[in-house]
């Protein structure tokens, strides 16, 4: 239910507007500018309604403190007065609309959702911006294979209720945009999509990054600013990467998970939050458990619905599909006579292992499309080498130099524990993974072959 507040010192006009918006939104009612400034910096509100003349501080005072520090919060001002000046000045300060004393009902209703309606739909208007704006290229879910559809499908289960919901799936999968799926279908969709990507956070900001900070909480805080759980209201907070998150923060997510509220920092008011949090990792959070990375009670609350997505090279079906999806988005943002793959193009392109996922295949075809533009079809030499040579057709021209069989089946088997490394980010557990063997196995051979970790 959206929060208005209600400020007017005369208590006729507060009570007349509490019983005008009772039942339709939920209201706070204050005297004065000084409460109204607590109440702000308390809660989430989504439309103030304030009287022009009041002691202390008047309402255009006022009206302007509250535009400068929540500028995305409509303000409509209410006056006893008729004359045209404060009226004029108010919205050259940045007031929604003005009203007059005494109200018409069916009037201020319809501002007062009017306010609301199009500061949703201006908040709605930045997040889809957002999304356009994402690195990540696709704007659609692209996928018929029958594990990418099941994936679907959980998040489909998943939007129809309010459980934090875990996504997992190696880099370049596309688990936020499953989580903006889960967000778009959802009763929220209307709402803010706020992503926190927890591993380009350092820990020093994390917090104020989260939960906001207080004027003066600490060196260079010249002013109040509002967190990432602020910014969200009631739509969803996705945290990518969740597993980068320091153990510190981890208790105090922890905390406003279970509690639903939260303080600022350098704060001492209780602040409460309604976001949905939807959190994703590429790694294995149940072995993070295991190795006490990971609380495991934090855990349990973010994957009360879980989500996996497959790696690309479990679903070569899709391939074709992405490849020639990205193909049509690059032939108009390129300018190039590329208009399609020939058929023995395509096959590599399905026998390729694809490491680095989606993510990979777009870059491909983007650099293709760049350094091959004058052509019409993509052909097998156009290519890189990389994907264009089978790892074992690789693996014998690199060591094809080898003296003899036992140095050629070191230097490979090198190369093979090098590249899960790679691939698993440094992380033993995942890469003994990708590798199909076990982390003491990983250990014995990287020590065998002088590798360090």
């Amino acid at each position: 239910m959206k929060h208005l507040l209600i400020v007017d010192n005369d208590i006729g006009s507060r009570e007349s507007l509490r019983a005008i918006f009772k039942g339709i939104y939920r209201v706070t009612t204050v005297e004065s500018a000084d409460k109204a400034s607590s109440v702000l910096n308390a809660e989430r509100v989504d439309l103030l309604l304030l009287d022009v003349v009041m002691p202390v501080k008047d309402g255009i005072e006022f009206l302007l403190e509250a535009r400068t520090m929540y500028p995305d919060l409509p303000v409509i001002m209410v006056s006893a007065s008729t004359s045209v000046r404060p009226i004029v000045e108010a919205m050259q300060k940045g007031a929604f609309d003005f009203i007059t004393k005494p109200f018409d009902i069916e009037e201020i209703r319809r501002v007062a959702r009017r306010a609301l309606d199009s500061n949703s739909l201006h908040r709605h208007v930045e997040n889809l911006q957002d999304q356009i704006e994402e690195e990540f290229p696709v704007h659609g879910i692209i996928g018929r294979s029958g594990t990418f559809r099941e994936a679907l499908e959980d998040a489909r289960k998943a939007a129809e209720s309010d459980a934090n919901t875990l996504v997992t799936g190696e880099s370049g999968t596309g688990k936020e945009l499953v989580a903006r799926l889960v967000h778009a279908l959802s009763n929220r969709a209307k709402e803010p999509f706020v992503p926190v990507h927890c591993g380009a956070l350092p820990e020093s900001l994390m917090e104020s990054e989260l939960f906001g900070h207080e004027k003066g909480a600490f060196t260079h805080a010249d002013r109040q600013k509002l967190g990432r759980f602020d910014l969200a209201g009631a739509g969803t907070l996705f945290f990518d990467e969740v597993s980068e998150m320091s153990a510190s923060t981890q208790v105090k997510l922890l905390r406003v998970i279970q509690e639903r509220e939260f303080m600022r920092v350098g704060g001492t008011r209780v602040i409460h939050t309604n976001a949905r949090i939807v959190a994703a990792s590429n790694v294995d959070l149940k072995e993070s458990v295991k190795n006490k990375t990971f609380r495991e009670d934090l855990y349990y609350r973010l994957s009360v619905v879980p989500i996996s997505l497959p790696p690309l090279r479990d679903r070569h079906e899709d391939i074709p599909v992405l490849a020639k999806y990205f193909l049509n988005q690059f032939r108009s943002e390129i300018n190039c006579d590329v208009e399609d793959f020939d058929a023995e193009a395509m096959e590599q392109l399905c026998r390729y292992g694809w490491p680095g996922n989606v993510r990979e295949l777009r870059n491909v075809v983007e650099r293709m499309m760049v350094l091959h533009r004058d052509i019409a079809t993509i052909r097998l030499e156009h290519l890189p080498d990389d994907v264009r040579m089978l790892p074992c057709e690789e693996a014998v021209m690199r060591l094809s130099s080898a003296l003899n069989l036992s140095d050629a089946v070191n230097a490979f088997e090198r190369q093979l524990v090098e590249k899960a490394l790679r691939d698993a980010n440094g992380i033993q557990t995942r890469a003994a993974e990708l590798l199909g063997t076990t982390r003491r196995i990983l250990r014995y051979r990287m020590e065998k072959l002088n590798i360090p970790g």
